[in-house]
């Protein structure tokens, strides 16, 4: 294997370690954890997606992209290794945009609106989570301004899990949808 496709590799899983470990506390804070270490865990997971987006953005990932784009251009472009690099060099470009102590802010106040969600819900008084959604909906605006140009201000989040996809493209499915099972449910 070349050298900088193993040291990509490894960057990438380093990454993905870090990733999987906020997923991990997550889903602990969903099923196992008691409500008093809420704030703790928003503070871990902040620090883990802090960690996780520093290496996502690190310039010299950035050159080492750089350095592979040519054994890339070589390479079937169906190939995993040139998928590889493609994907993480688009990856590399849009998570460049976002500066690391927003996607930590983002990471703590996504862990403090579950935990006031599922009090919410336990109670039945959507007035406890409401202040924190309208604040993910600023997070969500906020985000989607990083990547300026969009049709739609949801075009660039989904698009960050869809490559391409764009709401003129959903809507009309929405839309049939709409017209199929409201009448289902009246």
């Amino acid at each position: 294997m070349h050298k900088s496709l193993a040291e990509l590799k490894g960057r990438l899983a380093e990454i993905s370690d870090l990733r999987a470990a906020t997923a991990v506390l997550s889903w602990d804070q969903m099923t196992l954890m008691p409500p008093g270490g809420a704030a703790a865990r928003a503070r871990q997971m902040a620090t883990l997606e802090r960690l996780a987006h520093g290496k996502a953005i690190d310039p010299a990932l950035g050159k080492l992209l750089a350095k592979l784009q040519p054994l890339a251009d070589r390479l079937p472009e169906d190939s995993a290794d040139a998928s590889i690099i493609r994907i993480a060099t688009r990856d590399y470009e849009r998570e460049s945009k976002i500066p690391s102590s927003f996607t930590a802010a983002l990471a703590e106040h996504v862990s403090h609106t579950y935990e006031r969600w599922a009090r919410a819900r336990s109670e039945g008084n959507f007035k406890i989570v409401e202040p924190l959604l309208a604040k993910t909906l600023d997070f969500s605006r906020q985000l989607a301004n990083f990547y300026p140009g969009y049709g739609h201000i949801a075009d660039p989040l989904i698009d960050a899990l869809d490559e391409g996809l764009k709401v003129s493209a959903i809507r009309p499915l929405f839309e049939e949808l709409r017209r199929e099972l409201v009448p289902l449910v009246l």
